[in-house]
């Protein structure tokens, strides 16, 4: 059975080329285009892995990873996905729960070898 991933993300592109370059390496593709919606589906669906942006409208990817801490969902690997280089980002998202942060851009490459190493 193919290993679930959860792209949450407002950018419909970025979205797009994650979810192309995933399901081309095997694996099946849930996509959130925001925080709230996110985390739900992070409770409903139990992802093998989720790709989090922190910039997003209704719920930030802060707030996502307190509140999974919050509900006692810690066991899902979060790779927290930012446009925003800044250290104390990175290293907020890790004292929350982030297992691996990555700056935009990035190549399919990167996410397609960082997704099996986290579900492996």
């Amino acid at each position: 059975m193919a290993k679930k991933i959860l792209v949450v993300d407002d950018s419909d592109v970025l979205r797009r080329i994650m979810r192309f370059n995933l399901e081309k390496a095997g694996f099946t593709v849930l996509e959130a285009v925001n925080g709230e919606e996110g985390l739900e589906m992070m409770v409903n669906e139990k992802p093998d892995l989720v790709f989090l942006d922190i910039m997003m409208p209704k719920m930030d990817g802060f707030f996502v990873l307190k509140r999974l801490q919050e509900m006692g969902l810690t066991d899902i690997p979060i790779i927290v996905v930012t446009a925003k280089g800044g250290e104390d980002d990175a290293l907020n998202a890790k004292r929350l729960g982030a297992k691996l942060v990555i700056t935009k851009p990035f190549s399919p490459k990167e996410i397609v070898g960082l997704a099996k190493q986290f579900t492996e």
